[in-house]
Protein backbone atom coordinates (compact mmCIF):
# COMPACT_ATOMS: atom_id res chain seq x y z
CA UNK A 1 0.00 0.00 0.00
CA UNK A 2 1.27 3.35 -1.13
CA UNK A 3 0.01 6.38 1.50
CA UNK A 4 0.66 8.63 -1.85
CA UNK A 5 -3.09 10.64 -1.36
CA UNK A 6 -5.52 12.10 1.17
CA UNK A 7 -8.63 9.77 2.10
CA UNK A 8 -10.68 10.72 5.49
CA UNK A 9 -9.29 13.67 6.89
CA UNK A 10 -10.00 12.51 10.88
CA UNK A 11 -8.17 9.23 9.33
CA UNK A 12 -5.23 10.57 7.76
CA UNK A 13 -4.49 12.53 10.89
CA UNK A 14 -4.53 9.10 12.87
CA UNK A 15 -2.80 7.51 10.73
CA UNK A 16 0.58 10.29 9.97
CA UNK A 17 0.49 10.82 14.04
CA UNK A 18 0.64 7.43 15.07
CA UNK A 19 3.51 6.24 12.40
CA UNK A 20 5.31 8.88 14.34
CA UNK A 21 4.58 7.49 17.76
CA UNK A 22 4.98 3.74 17.13
CA UNK A 23 7.23 2.40 18.96
CA UNK A 24 7.07 -1.11 17.62
CA UNK A 25 9.65 -1.24 14.69
CA UNK A 26 7.52 0.07 11.55
CA UNK A 27 8.11 0.58 8.07
CA UNK A 28 6.06 1.80 5.06
CA UNK A 29 5.51 1.19 1.39
CA UNK A 30 7.51 3.66 -0.70
CA UNK A 31 8.67 4.62 -4.15
CA UNK A 32 9.92 7.29 -6.42
CA UNK A 33 9.22 5.56 -9.88
CA UNK A 34 8.06 7.98 -12.00
CA UNK A 35 5.84 5.21 -13.72
CA UNK A 36 4.15 4.62 -11.02
CA UNK A 37 3.02 8.00 -8.73
CA UNK A 38 3.01 11.45 -10.33
CA UNK A 39 4.86 14.24 -8.81
CA UNK A 40 2.25 15.25 -6.76
CA UNK A 41 1.83 11.98 -5.71
CA UNK A 42 5.63 11.93 -4.63
CA UNK A 43 5.11 14.91 -2.78
CA UNK A 44 2.55 13.44 -1.11
CA UNK A 45 4.33 10.79 0.25
CA UNK A 46 7.42 12.26 1.36
CA UNK A 47 5.51 14.62 3.62
CA UNK A 48 3.59 11.47 4.90
CA UNK A 49 6.04 8.75 5.47
CA UNK A 50 8.85 9.87 7.33
CA UNK A 51 12.36 8.73 5.80
CA UNK A 52 13.89 6.19 8.31
CA UNK A 53 10.16 4.55 7.74
CA UNK A 54 10.62 4.07 3.87
CA UNK A 55 11.30 1.11 2.09
CA UNK A 56 11.25 0.67 -1.72
CA UNK A 57 8.48 -1.64 -2.38
CA UNK A 58 9.26 -2.34 -6.26
CA UNK A 59 8.98 -5.89 -7.18
CA UNK A 60 12.06 -7.05 -9.85
CA UNK A 61 10.47 -8.48 -13.01
CA UNK A 62 11.98 -10.63 -15.93
CA UNK A 63 11.72 -8.92 -19.41
CA UNK A 64 11.41 -11.84 -21.04
CA UNK A 65 8.52 -12.73 -19.29
CA UNK A 66 7.61 -10.49 -16.73
CA UNK A 67 7.38 -12.63 -14.13
CA UNK A 68 8.88 -11.29 -10.09
CA UNK A 69 11.91 -13.29 -9.64
CA UNK A 70 14.04 -11.34 -7.97
CA UNK A 71 14.69 -9.56 -4.79
CA UNK A 72 14.45 -5.70 -5.52
CA UNK A 73 17.72 -4.56 -3.26
CA UNK A 74 16.74 -0.86 -3.47
CA UNK A 75 17.18 2.35 -5.25
CA UNK A 76 20.62 3.37 -6.87
CA UNK A 77 20.26 6.98 -6.23
CA UNK A 78 21.63 7.98 -3.04
CA UNK A 79 18.23 9.19 -1.36
CA UNK A 80 16.67 6.25 -2.65
CA UNK A 81 15.16 4.13 0.48
CA UNK A 82 16.68 0.48 0.58
CA UNK A 83 14.44 -2.27 -0.64
CA UNK A 84 11.18 -3.78 1.43
CA UNK A 85 12.46 -7.16 2.39
CA UNK A 86 16.13 -5.79 3.36
CA UNK A 87 14.61 -3.22 5.28
CA UNK A 88 12.78 -5.69 7.36
CA UNK A 89 15.13 -7.63 8.18
CA UNK A 90 17.56 -4.34 8.86
CA UNK A 91 14.10 -3.22 11.76
CA UNK A 92 14.35 -7.03 13.15
CA UNK A 93 17.98 -6.63 14.26
CA UNK A 94 19.41 -8.98 11.89
CA UNK A 95 22.68 -7.81 9.69
CA UNK A 96 21.66 -6.14 6.73
CA UNK A 97 22.12 -8.43 3.58
CA UNK A 98 24.00 -6.92 1.08
CA UNK A 99 22.40 -5.16 -2.19
CA UNK A 100 22.85 -7.61 -4.58
CA UNK A 101 20.02 -8.29 -6.51
CA UNK A 102 19.20 -12.35 -5.43
CA UNK A 103 17.05 -14.91 -6.74
CA UNK A 104 13.70 -15.45 -4.52
CA UNK A 105 13.60 -19.08 -2.86
CA UNK A 106 10.21 -19.44 -3.11
CA UNK A 107 8.64 -20.60 0.62
CA UNK A 108 7.17 -24.29 -0.57
CA UNK A 109 3.68 -25.00 1.29
CA UNK A 110 4.19 -27.59 4.21
CA UNK A 111 0.78 -29.48 2.01
CA UNK A 112 -1.66 -28.84 -0.58
CA UNK A 113 -4.48 -27.45 1.94
CA UNK A 114 -1.49 -25.18 4.58
CA UNK A 115 -0.33 -21.89 2.80
CA UNK A 116 3.12 -20.79 2.46
CA UNK A 117 2.49 -17.53 5.40
CA UNK A 118 -0.24 -17.02 8.03
CA UNK A 119 -3.07 -14.74 6.30
CA UNK A 120 -5.60 -12.99 8.66
CA UNK A 121 -8.38 -10.48 7.42
CA UNK A 122 -7.30 -7.08 8.89
CA UNK A 123 -10.70 -6.88 10.82
CA UNK A 124 -10.01 -9.90 12.91
CA UNK A 125 -6.48 -9.19 14.09
CA UNK A 126 -8.14 -7.40 17.52
CA UNK A 127 -9.94 -10.98 18.41
CA UNK A 128 -6.47 -12.81 17.78
CA UNK A 129 -4.36 -14.36 20.55
CA UNK A 130 -1.47 -11.95 21.39
CA UNK A 131 0.97 -14.94 20.97
CA UNK A 132 0.08 -15.60 17.44
CA UNK A 133 1.50 -12.38 16.74
CA UNK A 134 4.06 -11.76 19.29
CA UNK A 135 7.69 -11.44 17.71
CA UNK A 136 6.47 -12.05 14.76
CA UNK A 137 7.28 -9.37 12.05
CA UNK A 138 3.23 -8.86 10.49
CA UNK A 139 3.49 -7.42 6.63
CA UNK A 140 0.21 -5.39 5.93
CA UNK A 141 -0.97 -4.96 2.53
CA UNK A 142 -4.43 -4.37 0.45
CA UNK A 143 -4.97 -7.28 -2.05
CA UNK A 144 -6.57 -5.59 -4.68
CA UNK A 145 -7.81 -8.71 -6.95
CA UNK A 146 -7.39 -6.70 -10.58
CA UNK A 147 -4.40 -4.59 -10.08
CA UNK A 148 -2.45 -6.53 -7.46
CA UNK A 149 -1.56 -9.79 -9.40
CA UNK A 150 1.81 -10.61 -9.95
CA UNK A 151 3.12 -13.08 -12.45
CA UNK A 152 5.95 -15.17 -10.78
CA UNK A 153 7.88 -18.59 -11.94
CA UNK A 154 4.96 -20.90 -10.40
CA UNK A 155 2.49 -18.99 -12.57
CA UNK A 156 2.57 -21.72 -15.07
CA UNK A 157 1.45 -24.45 -12.34
CA UNK A 158 -1.06 -22.33 -10.75
CA UNK A 159 -3.47 -19.67 -11.99
CA UNK A 160 -4.28 -18.30 -8.32
CA UNK A 161 -2.72 -16.31 -5.83
CA UNK A 162 -0.28 -19.41 -5.69
CA UNK A 163 1.30 -18.23 -9.24
CA UNK A 164 -0.14 -14.94 -10.04
CA UNK A 165 0.53 -13.64 -6.41
CA UNK A 166 -0.29 -10.06 -4.73
CA UNK A 167 2.35 -7.70 -3.85
CA UNK A 168 2.16 -8.43 0.07
CA UNK A 169 2.90 -12.22 -0.59
CA UNK A 170 5.78 -11.65 -3.01
CA UNK A 171 7.64 -9.28 -0.14
CA UNK A 172 6.71 -12.13 1.93
CA UNK A 173 9.14 -14.97 0.04
CA UNK A 174 11.45 -12.64 -0.46
CA UNK A 175 11.90 -11.96 3.15
CA UNK A 176 11.71 -15.36 3.97
CA UNK A 177 14.66 -16.04 1.79
CA UNK A 178 16.94 -13.39 3.57
CA UNK A 179 15.48 -14.89 7.54
CA UNK A 180 15.71 -18.37 6.57
CA UNK A 181 18.98 -17.97 4.13
CA UNK A 182 17.21 -19.94 1.99
CA UNK A 183 18.51 -20.05 -1.79
CA UNK A 184 16.82 -21.33 -4.94
CA UNK A 185 17.54 -24.97 -5.30
CA UNK A 186 18.07 -25.80 -8.95
CA UNK A 187 20.53 -28.18 -10.78
CA UNK A 188 23.46 -27.54 -10.96
CA UNK A 189 25.48 -25.82 -14.30
CA UNK A 190 26.67 -29.41 -15.63
CA UNK A 191 23.40 -30.81 -13.94
CA UNK A 192 21.18 -28.25 -16.42
CA UNK A 193 23.49 -29.17 -19.69
CA UNK A 194 23.34 -32.70 -19.26
CA UNK A 195 19.20 -32.53 -18.51
CA UNK A 196 19.02 -30.43 -21.59
CA UNK A 197 21.45 -32.66 -23.61
CA UNK A 198 19.15 -35.81 -22.14
CA UNK A 199 16.14 -34.30 -23.22
CA UNK A 200 17.39 -33.45 -26.99
CA UNK A 201 18.73 -37.29 -27.08
CA UNK A 202 14.81 -38.60 -26.16
CA UNK A 203 13.52 -36.41 -28.95
CA UNK A 204 15.81 -37.98 -31.20
CA UNK A 205 15.05 -41.17 -29.87
CA UNK A 206 11.16 -41.05 -30.63
CA UNK A 207 12.44 -39.70 -33.74
CA UNK A 208 14.14 -42.89 -35.15
CA UNK A 209 11.31 -45.01 -34.00
CA UNK A 210 9.48 -43.37 -37.04
CA UNK A 211 6.45 -44.32 -36.11
CA UNK A 212 3.66 -41.70 -37.94
CA UNK A 213 3.26 -38.17 -37.13
CA UNK A 214 0.56 -38.39 -34.53
CA UNK A 215 2.77 -40.90 -32.63
CA UNK A 216 5.81 -39.17 -32.56
CA UNK A 217 4.12 -35.87 -31.39
CA UNK A 218 1.94 -37.79 -29.26
CA UNK A 219 4.89 -39.45 -27.78
CA UNK A 220 6.47 -35.81 -27.93
CA UNK A 221 3.86 -34.36 -25.87
CA UNK A 222 3.50 -36.96 -23.12
CA UNK A 223 7.66 -36.87 -21.93
CA UNK A 224 7.36 -33.37 -21.72
CA UNK A 225 4.03 -33.26 -19.79
CA UNK A 226 5.56 -35.67 -17.66
CA UNK A 227 9.06 -33.42 -17.07
CA UNK A 228 6.71 -30.58 -16.19
CA UNK A 229 4.47 -31.68 -14.00
CA UNK A 230 7.67 -33.65 -11.82
CA UNK A 231 9.49 -30.09 -12.16
CA UNK A 232 6.22 -28.56 -10.34
CA UNK A 233 4.98 -31.22 -8.43
CA UNK A 234 8.26 -31.79 -6.73
CA UNK A 235 9.66 -28.47 -6.15
CA UNK A 236 7.75 -28.47 -3.19
CA UNK A 237 9.02 -32.30 -2.20
CA UNK A 238 12.57 -31.01 -2.17
CA UNK A 239 13.32 -31.68 -5.94
CA UNK A 240 16.02 -28.60 -7.01
CA UNK A 241 14.33 -26.51 -9.62
CA UNK A 242 14.45 -27.65 -13.08
CA UNK A 243 15.03 -25.53 -16.23
CA UNK A 244 11.71 -26.30 -18.67
CA UNK A 245 12.21 -24.04 -21.19
CA UNK A 246 15.85 -24.96 -22.75
CA UNK A 247 14.73 -28.62 -22.24
CA UNK A 248 11.15 -28.63 -24.20
CA UNK A 249 13.61 -26.17 -26.87
CA UNK A 250 16.01 -28.99 -26.77
CA UNK A 251 13.90 -32.07 -27.74
CA UNK A 252 11.63 -30.31 -30.24
CA UNK A 253 14.66 -29.14 -31.95
CA UNK A 254 15.88 -32.47 -31.76
CA UNK A 255 12.80 -34.25 -32.60
CA UNK A 256 12.33 -31.94 -35.72
CA UNK A 257 16.53 -32.13 -36.58
CA UNK A 258 16.68 -36.04 -36.53
CA UNK A 259 13.13 -36.29 -38.80
CA UNK A 260 14.83 -33.81 -41.24
CA UNK A 261 17.70 -35.54 -41.03
CA UNK A 262 15.98 -38.89 -41.45
CA UNK A 263 13.57 -37.46 -44.09
CA UNK A 264 16.81 -36.44 -45.73
CA UNK A 265 18.27 -40.32 -44.96
CA UNK A 266 15.50 -41.66 -46.56
CA UNK A 267 14.81 -39.13 -49.68
CA UNK A 268 18.45 -40.20 -50.83
CA UNK A 269 17.51 -44.36 -50.58
CA UNK A 270 14.92 -43.46 -52.32
CA UNK A 271 16.78 -41.81 -55.36
CA UNK A 272 19.13 -44.33 -54.72
CA UNK A 273 16.52 -47.07 -55.13
CA UNK A 274 15.14 -45.01 -58.20
CA UNK A 275 18.37 -44.51 -59.70
CA UNK A 276 19.41 -47.96 -59.12
CA UNK A 277 16.33 -50.20 -60.08
CA UNK A 278 14.39 -47.71 -62.53
CA UNK A 279 16.51 -48.47 -65.44
CA UNK A 280 16.16 -52.34 -64.77
CA UNK A 281 12.96 -52.63 -63.45
CA UNK A 282 9.22 -52.24 -63.43
CA UNK A 283 8.15 -48.64 -61.80
CA UNK A 284 5.64 -51.04 -59.85
CA UNK A 285 9.04 -52.97 -58.88
CA UNK A 286 10.80 -49.65 -57.79
CA UNK A 287 8.10 -48.05 -55.87
CA UNK A 288 7.73 -51.56 -53.48
CA UNK A 289 11.40 -51.00 -52.96
CA UNK A 290 11.22 -47.52 -51.80
CA UNK A 291 8.05 -48.56 -49.88
CA UNK A 292 10.38 -51.04 -48.12
CA UNK A 293 13.80 -51.00 -48.59
CA UNK A 294 14.09 -53.84 -46.52
CA UNK A 295 13.81 -55.99 -49.28
CA UNK A 296 16.53 -54.61 -51.24
CA UNK A 297 19.53 -56.15 -50.83
CA UNK A 298 22.20 -53.77 -51.22
CA UNK A 299 25.26 -55.87 -50.89
CA UNK A 300 25.38 -59.55 -52.84
CA UNK A 301 22.95 -62.14 -51.34
CA UNK A 302 23.19 -65.78 -52.05
CA UNK A 303 19.94 -66.77 -53.26
CA UNK A 304 17.74 -69.28 -55.64
CA UNK A 305 17.01 -66.75 -58.89
CA UNK A 306 16.04 -67.44 -62.70
CA UNK A 307 18.35 -66.03 -65.52
CA UNK A 308 16.93 -65.22 -69.26
CA UNK A 309 19.63 -64.05 -71.89
CA UNK A 310 18.97 -63.66 -75.18
CA UNK A 311 20.98 -63.08 -78.23
CA UNK A 312 20.18 -62.05 -82.11
CA UNK A 313 21.52 -64.25 -84.76
CA UNK A 314 24.42 -63.16 -86.97
CA UNK A 315 23.74 -59.34 -85.32
CA UNK A 316 27.60 -58.49 -85.50
CA UNK A 317 27.58 -59.27 -89.57
CA UNK A 318 24.58 -57.48 -89.97
CA UNK A 319 26.16 -54.34 -87.91
CA UNK A 320 28.71 -53.81 -90.00
CA UNK A 321 26.63 -53.99 -93.15
CA UNK A 322 24.30 -51.16 -91.37
CA UNK A 323 25.32 -47.60 -91.25
CA UNK A 324 25.98 -46.25 -87.62
CA UNK A 325 22.24 -44.40 -87.49
CA UNK A 326 20.01 -46.92 -88.67
CA UNK A 327 21.75 -49.13 -86.39
CA UNK A 328 21.43 -47.55 -83.46
CA UNK A 329 18.07 -47.01 -84.42
CA UNK A 330 17.56 -50.74 -84.80
CA UNK A 331 18.92 -51.71 -81.86
CA UNK A 332 17.25 -49.20 -79.38
CA UNK A 333 13.71 -50.20 -81.17
CA UNK A 334 14.37 -53.48 -80.58
CA UNK A 335 15.87 -53.31 -76.98
CA UNK A 336 13.23 -50.99 -75.91
CA UNK A 337 10.61 -53.80 -77.16
CA UNK A 338 12.23 -56.46 -75.48
CA UNK A 339 12.90 -54.42 -72.08
CA UNK A 340 9.00 -53.31 -72.39
CA UNK A 341 8.65 -56.93 -72.39
CA UNK A 342 10.71 -58.35 -69.64
CA UNK A 343 9.24 -55.39 -67.19
CA UNK A 344 5.75 -56.20 -67.84
CA UNK A 345 6.83 -60.10 -65.77
CA UNK A 346 8.32 -57.87 -63.40
CA UNK A 347 11.95 -58.88 -64.44
CA UNK A 348 15.01 -57.23 -63.44
CA UNK A 349 17.08 -56.21 -66.88
CA UNK A 350 20.71 -57.03 -65.43
CA UNK A 351 22.88 -55.46 -68.42
CA UNK A 352 22.88 -54.95 -72.06
CA UNK A 353 25.94 -56.81 -74.32
CA UNK A 354 25.32 -55.13 -77.60
CA UNK A 355 22.50 -56.93 -78.69
CA UNK A 356 22.06 -59.53 -75.78
CA UNK A 357 19.77 -58.58 -73.02
CA UNK A 358 20.41 -60.50 -69.35
CA UNK A 359 17.59 -60.27 -67.13
CA UNK A 360 16.96 -61.63 -63.26
CA UNK A 361 13.73 -63.05 -61.73
CA UNK A 362 12.91 -63.38 -58.22
CA UNK A 363 15.50 -60.55 -57.22
CA UNK A 364 15.66 -57.61 -56.25
CA UNK A 365 12.01 -58.90 -54.99
CA UNK A 366 11.20 -62.39 -54.26
CA UNK A 367 8.80 -64.09 -57.06
CA UNK A 368 7.25 -67.17 -55.90
CA UNK A 369 6.63 -68.15 -59.68
CA UNK A 370 9.79 -66.60 -61.05
CA UNK A 371 10.73 -69.91 -63.60
CA UNK A 372 7.12 -69.96 -64.51
CA UNK A 373 6.81 -66.14 -64.49
CA UNK A 374 10.59 -66.32 -66.34
CA UNK A 375 9.02 -69.36 -69.60
CA UNK A 376 5.92 -66.69 -69.98
CA UNK A 377 8.55 -63.80 -70.51
CA UNK A 378 10.54 -65.98 -73.16
CA UNK A 379 7.47 -66.92 -75.04
CA UNK A 380 6.30 -62.86 -75.45
CA UNK A 381 10.10 -61.98 -75.79
CA UNK A 382 9.69 -64.49 -78.70
CA UNK A 383 6.45 -63.54 -80.58
CA UNK A 384 7.53 -59.58 -80.31
CA UNK A 385 11.22 -60.55 -81.75
CA UNK A 386 9.76 -62.90 -84.74
CA UNK A 387 7.64 -59.60 -85.38
CA UNK A 388 10.33 -57.26 -85.43
CA UNK A 389 12.39 -59.65 -87.56
CA UNK A 390 9.21 -60.20 -90.01
CA UNK A 391 8.91 -56.20 -90.18
CA UNK A 392 13.05 -55.38 -90.60
CA UNK A 393 13.19 -58.25 -93.02
CA UNK A 394 10.60 -56.74 -95.25
CA UNK A 395 12.37 -53.88 -95.44
CA UNK A 396 15.63 -55.56 -96.72
CA UNK A 397 17.47 -55.90 -93.29
CA UNK A 398 18.27 -59.53 -92.51
CA UNK A 399 17.97 -59.35 -89.22
CA UNK A 400 18.52 -62.35 -87.77
CA UNK A 401 16.21 -65.01 -85.06
CA UNK A 402 16.65 -63.96 -81.23
CA UNK A 403 17.50 -66.72 -79.21
CA UNK A 404 16.56 -67.34 -75.77
CA UNK A 405 17.94 -69.32 -72.76
CA UNK A 406 16.59 -70.14 -68.98
CA UNK A 407 18.34 -71.23 -66.09
CA UNK A 408 17.33 -71.36 -62.21
CA UNK A 409 19.93 -71.88 -59.68
CA UNK A 410 21.36 -70.42 -57.01
CA UNK A 411 23.74 -67.60 -57.40
CA UNK A 412 25.05 -64.13 -55.33
CA UNK A 413 23.08 -61.08 -56.39
CA UNK A 414 23.19 -57.87 -55.19
CA UNK A 415 25.12 -54.17 -56.09
CA UNK A 416 28.78 -55.10 -56.86
CA UNK A 417 31.13 -52.24 -58.43
CA UNK A 418 33.16 -49.52 -57.20
CA UNK A 419 32.38 -46.26 -55.08
CA UNK A 420 32.25 -44.49 -58.37
CA UNK A 421 30.23 -46.74 -60.55
CA UNK A 422 27.94 -49.93 -59.00
CA UNK A 423 25.34 -52.15 -61.21
CA UNK A 424 23.40 -54.96 -59.70
CA UNK A 425 23.86 -58.18 -61.31
CA UNK A 426 24.10 -61.71 -60.39
CA UNK A 427 27.58 -63.70 -60.00
CA UNK A 428 27.63 -67.77 -60.37
CA UNK A 429 27.56 -70.48 -62.20
CA UNK A 430 23.15 -70.66 -62.78
CA UNK A 431 24.34 -67.59 -64.57
CA UNK A 432 26.79 -68.89 -66.74
CA UNK A 433 24.83 -72.14 -67.48
CA UNK A 434 22.00 -69.86 -68.48
CA UNK A 435 24.10 -68.05 -71.13
CA UNK A 436 25.37 -71.34 -72.15
CA UNK A 437 22.04 -72.37 -72.56
CA UNK A 438 21.12 -69.75 -75.18
CA UNK A 439 23.70 -70.92 -77.71
CA UNK A 440 22.49 -74.17 -77.68
CA UNK A 441 19.66 -72.40 -79.44
CA UNK A 442 21.50 -72.46 -82.94
CA UNK A 443 22.30 -76.35 -82.79
CA UNK A 444 19.08 -77.19 -81.98
CA UNK A 445 17.54 -74.98 -84.69
CA UNK A 446 15.24 -73.59 -81.45
CA UNK A 447 14.70 -69.97 -80.25
CA UNK A 448 13.81 -70.88 -76.70
CA UNK A 449 15.46 -73.42 -74.74
CA UNK A 450 15.25 -74.09 -71.11
CA UNK A 451 17.00 -76.38 -68.22
CA UNK A 452 15.30 -79.35 -66.31
CA UNK A 453 15.64 -76.86 -63.15
CA UNK A 454 13.15 -74.99 -65.49
CA UNK A 455 10.33 -77.41 -66.05
CA UNK A 456 10.76 -78.88 -62.69
CA UNK A 457 9.28 -75.19 -61.64
CA UNK A 458 6.50 -74.76 -64.40
CA UNK A 459 4.15 -77.77 -63.61
CA UNK A 460 1.43 -76.00 -65.49
CA UNK A 461 3.30 -75.69 -68.45
CA UNK A 462 4.07 -78.31 -71.20
CA UNK A 463 7.79 -78.34 -72.61
CA UNK A 464 9.55 -80.53 -75.79
CA UNK A 465 12.81 -82.11 -74.67
CA UNK A 466 15.66 -81.69 -76.77
CA UNK A 467 18.70 -83.62 -75.92
CA UNK A 468 21.13 -84.39 -72.40
CA UNK A 469 23.70 -81.92 -72.80
CA UNK A 470 26.65 -81.87 -71.42
CA UNK A 471 27.44 -78.17 -72.06
CA UNK A 472 31.21 -76.20 -72.60
CA UNK A 473 33.71 -76.77 -69.22
CA UNK A 474 31.11 -79.08 -67.89
CA UNK A 475 31.21 -83.15 -67.03
CA UNK A 476 27.63 -83.80 -65.65
CA UNK A 477 24.89 -83.78 -68.70
CA UNK A 478 21.86 -81.21 -67.85
CA UNK A 479 18.45 -82.18 -69.94
CA UNK A 480 17.17 -79.28 -72.06
CA UNK A 481 13.85 -78.33 -73.70
CA UNK A 482 11.62 -76.36 -75.33
CA UNK A 483 8.52 -74.60 -74.03
CA UNK A 484 5.62 -76.36 -76.09
CA UNK A 485 4.31 -73.83 -78.34
CA UNK A 486 3.39 -75.29 -81.23
CA UNK A 487 0.68 -77.69 -82.15
CA UNK A 488 -0.14 -80.63 -81.04
CA UNK A 489 0.25 -82.91 -83.70
CA UNK A 490 3.85 -82.05 -84.32
CA UNK A 491 4.71 -82.72 -80.34
CA UNK A 492 3.53 -85.88 -80.28
CA UNK A 493 5.42 -86.69 -83.77
CA UNK A 494 8.30 -85.16 -82.06
CA UNK A 495 8.02 -87.07 -78.72
CA UNK A 496 7.82 -90.27 -80.88
CA UNK A 497 10.18 -89.94 -82.75
CA UNK A 498 12.61 -88.40 -79.45
CA UNK A 499 11.79 -91.21 -77.72
CA UNK A 500 12.27 -94.16 -80.66
CA UNK A 501 15.93 -92.82 -80.49
CA UNK A 502 16.51 -95.01 -77.60
CA UNK A 503 14.83 -98.46 -78.91
CA UNK A 504 14.82 -98.41 -82.68
CA UNK A 505 17.23 -96.05 -84.77
CA UNK A 506 15.69 -96.97 -87.90
CA UNK A 507 12.55 -95.96 -86.93
CA UNK A 508 13.31 -92.96 -85.55
CA UNK A 509 15.28 -91.83 -88.91
CA UNK A 510 12.06 -93.15 -90.81
CA UNK A 511 9.96 -90.51 -87.91
CA UNK A 512 12.56 -87.89 -87.82
CA UNK A 513 12.34 -87.76 -91.89
CA UNK A 514 8.72 -87.52 -91.77
CA UNK A 515 8.94 -84.88 -89.44
CA UNK A 516 11.03 -82.92 -91.47
CA UNK A 517 8.72 -83.71 -94.71
CA UNK A 518 6.14 -82.27 -93.17
CA UNK A 519 7.20 -79.26 -91.31
CA UNK A 520 10.70 -78.60 -93.31
CA UNK A 521 11.33 -75.09 -90.24
CA UNK A 522 11.18 -77.68 -87.38
CA UNK A 523 15.02 -77.59 -86.66
CA UNK A 524 14.96 -80.08 -83.67
CA UNK A 525 13.55 -82.97 -85.91
CA UNK A 526 16.47 -81.59 -88.92
CA UNK A 527 18.91 -81.87 -85.83
CA UNK A 528 17.81 -85.32 -85.15
CA UNK A 529 17.57 -86.46 -88.74
CA UNK A 530 20.98 -85.18 -89.52
CA UNK A 531 22.86 -86.58 -86.12
CA UNK A 532 21.09 -90.34 -86.68
CA UNK A 533 22.30 -90.03 -90.77
CA UNK A 534 25.81 -89.55 -89.71
CA UNK A 535 25.36 -92.55 -86.98
CA UNK A 536 25.29 -90.62 -83.86
CA UNK A 537 22.43 -92.46 -82.27
CA UNK A 538 22.26 -90.83 -78.96
CA UNK A 539 20.42 -88.04 -77.25
CA UNK A 540 23.31 -87.40 -74.90
CA UNK A 541 25.35 -84.38 -76.69
CA UNK A 542 28.38 -82.67 -75.88
CA UNK A 543 29.22 -78.85 -76.54
CA UNK A 544 32.59 -78.67 -78.12
CA UNK A 545 31.99 -74.48 -77.65
CA UNK A 546 29.72 -72.15 -76.27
Amino acid sequence: MLFDQPTEVRKDRALYQSLRALKTPAFVSFTDTPSVVTPDQLSYMKDFVPAELRAAANLATDPFDGAVRWIFPGGSHPEAPIGFARKAVELAGKPLPSADQIEIAWRPQPDSDTPSFKIYPSHAVTALPEEWLEGKIVLVGAVLSLTDKHRTPLSIAFDDDRGMMPGILVQAHALATYLEQRSTRRLSMAGEIIFVASLAGIGSAIAFLGSGLVLTLGLAIVVLALVWVVAFAGYSDGIPLIPLIMPTLALAFALWATEMWMGRAEKSQRQFVQRAFSRYVSPEVVQQLIEDPSKLAVSGQRQDATFLFTDIAGFTTLSESLDSHKLSELLNAYLDGMCAVIQKYQGTIDKFIGDAVMAVFNAPLPQADHAERAVRCALELDHFAEQFRAEHNSLGIPLGVTRIGIHSGQAVVGNFGSHSRMDFTALGDAVNVAARVEGVNKYFGTRICCTQAIVDQCEAMRFLPLAEVVLKGKAVSITLYAPKNTDDEFCAAYLQAYNAIETDLQRATELFQELVDRYPDAGMAGFYLKRLREGLGTRRIVMEDK
